[in-house]
């Protein structure tokens, strides 16, 4: 399962982080070759390593957004959460890298919005592969309460996000191995506006009781609120592994990864946060069969998670100690234009959501025509929900209550792609995702002993989430790219394990909060002339809302648009202006924490 990608549940991995609803659709240079391991994840499972993968030639019309865009940092998540969590210059500002061994990518604009990253490869050559890298990002600018009524009131958001390590590959004769460690650090403030309010004084009147003496107008805060205290999420990471070259006759890995997550603060300035260990040892083996069109083999991943809450917590809501496990078993069969994998996650979770339970792990693909592949996947898994993997989908999240792990049994897709011409793709999908205690993220309502409010909470049903969309992408010879992607989801829910003790909320009644009904992609790129690239790049997420009280409460529909212009004056330096929010919005993707307005950002681009 991949550290990153692989995470992303269907519908409440829509509604997390730090990043843009820039799209970007273009294939990638062949010239660009950036060290791969720090652009995305290492993934050492064995079954990836054979995973179904017909019809190279025929390009899969997938709308990846761009890494980070310092525009949307008042957000806590981007829609689609395609995070490359350390973008090289090159994939901000569509500069070739030139196999040059350093970068160093800069840029500031409006609101105080500064995006920087860099890094270097010490070794880069067939044998081993050692790099540095450090990405920054912050902003401390002034957003406005977009709530009808407040008065145009102006909060300062701020967001400082540093994240910085190395990555080390060796290439041995039959083996690789890797080795690498990352601190992350990340301050924010909660300057969340708050639009229910208790009619009350507290120094004269008792807190209410419930949520129904709130009444639905604007009124003065009644409780003090802090908007200035930095609250501090760090993160550390190690690890280390060795696998199988991919063409091994018996393939074989082994992989630990260490992990750290802290929190500055609980609910109040006087209280510590959570503290959250996590050990992930991986292994696999698989075997080639026959002429080495067959194959069998499993791989075992387990997480085993201790916490660590202030001495002074004596209730026994938080997080508990506990283990996870997925062991999968599987067979893979290929012909000249078909492959088939036929597996199984048979998956453990001990403590309070104990539970043993299967879902299939099933791949196939099918070459109709020269250009056209049909496919189908059926999989499943677990979700951890650990405060580690809430930080990076929402840093506004609550940890005092825990956050059941989510369980999947099926999570399935089946789709046809095409290259219609070799000017044009197409790819039709559809698919399902069965899951207990899923997570949609709803606003707290108000709490007196809380010096931050209007922190998140998981809301956990039972769903299952069914999508129905098309990708188109279109090439007029190098001058001109053009996609488009649309996704319309239904969902159904059922009581999660304590969905409905907690929020009093029927499954009939019930939405998935933060999250569209609907999402549009578009994307337009340009090259006049060999030195300028424009791109203009739309998002719209269509029909959101979410839940106060036992209430549901509508949210404005979601739209980006932002442009790009970048000028490539050499093989060494580059430069660019981004202008988002052109369509002047005032909007939010979390409740009550509006985003900025237009803003623009200058940067410039080195390769050395």
């Amino acid at each position: 399962m991949k550290a990153i990608q692989m995470k992303r549940i269907m519908i409440a991995a829509i509604t997390a982080i730090t990043i843009s609803g820039a799209l970007h659709a273009q294939e990638p240079d062949p010239n660009v070759n950036r060290e791969m391991t720090l652009e995305r994840e290492y993934d050492p499972s064995v079954q990836d390593a054979n995973k179904v993968n017909l019809l190279p030639e025929v390009w899969e019309p997938v709308v990846n957004k761009r890494p980070i865009d310092y525009a949307t940092f008042t957000l806590p998540a981007d829609p689609k959460k395609e995070f490359n969590r350390l973008p090289s210059g090159d994939l901000m500002t569509e500069i070739p890298y030139n196999h040059r061994r350093g970068y160093f990518h800069f840029g500031g604009g409006m609101y105080m919005n500064f995006d920087g990253d860099a890094g270097y490869h010490i070794l880069d050559n067939e044998k081993d592969r050692l790099n540095l890298f450090v990405t920054h990002h912050s902003t401390n600018g002034e957003v406005t309460d977009i709530r009808p009524g407040d008065n145009d009131e102006k909060r300062k958001a701020k967001l400082n996000d540093n994240f910085g390590g190395f990555g080390l590959e060796h290439h041995f004769d039959r083996s690789t191995l890797r080795l690498g460690a990352d601190y992350g650090y990340t301050a924010f403030n909660y300057y969340s506006f708050l639009r229910y309010l208790p009619v009350i004084n507290i120094e004269e009147d008792a807190a209410p009781s419930s949520p129904d003496e709130i009444l639905p107008v604007p009124l003065p805060v009644p409780y003090p609120q802090d908007i200035e205290t930095n609250q501090v999420n760090q993160t550390l990471r190690g690890y280390a592994g060795v696998r199988s070259k991919e063409d091994a006759g018996t393939g074989y890995l082994f992989d630990v990864e260490f992990l750290q997550f802290s929190q500055r603060y609980g609910r109040t300035k006087d209280v510590e946060g959570i503290h959250e260990t996590k050990i992930t040892p991986q292994f696999g083996l698989s075997r080639l069969l026959g002429e080495g069109n067959q194959s069998v083999g499993f791989n075992l991943k387990a997480d085993w998670f201790n916490y660590t809450y202030p001495s002074t917590r004596t209730d026994s809501t938080g997080y508990r100690n506990h283990f996870e496990a997925t062991l999968t078993p599987y067979y893979r069969i290929k012909g000249e234009t078909w492959r088939v994998q036929l597996g199984l996650n048979v998956m453990l979770i001990t403590g309070d959501s104990a539970k043993v339970f299967v879902s299939p792990a099933i791949e196939a693909g099918m070459q109709i025509t020269p250009r056209t592949l049909f496919y189908v996947n059926a999989g499943g898994g677990i979700y951890s929900n650990d405060p580690s993997g809430l930080a990076r989908r929402n840093r506004y999240m609550d940890y005092y209550h825990a956050t059941l792990p989510t369980r999947t049994w099926l999570d399935a897709s089946l789709g046809i792609r095409s290259a219609v011409t070799p000017d044009v793709w197409l790819n039709l999908f559809a698919g399902g995702k069965i899951s207990e205690n899923e997570v949609f993220f709803v606003p707290a309502q108000w709490d007196t002993s809380s010096d931050f409010q209007n922190y998140a909470n998981a809301f956990q049903p039972d769903a299952t989430v069914l999508h129905v969309g098309a990708a188109f992408k279109y090439t007029y010879r190098q001058w001109v790219d053009f996609s488009l992607k649309g996704i319309y989801y239904h969902c159904t829910f059922r009581d999660g394990d304590a969905t409905a003790q907690t929020y009093g909320v029927a499954p009939a009644d019930m939405e998935p909060y933060g999250f569209p009904n609907a999402e549009l992609y578009a994307d337009i790129a340009v090259k006049p002339m060999k030195p300028l690239s424009l791109n203009l790049g739309y998002y719209l997420g269509y029909r959101r809302c979410t839940l106060w009280g036992s209430e549901l409460e509508p949210m404005d529909h979601f739209n980006d648009l932002h442009f790009t212009a970048t000028w490539q004056l050499n093989d060494t330096f580059g430069a660019y202006v981004k202008l988002n929010n052109l369509l002047f919005q005032q909007q939010e993707w979390v409740y009550g924490y509006p985003m900025q307005g237009f803003n623009a950002m200058l940067g410039i681009n080195l390769n050395f």
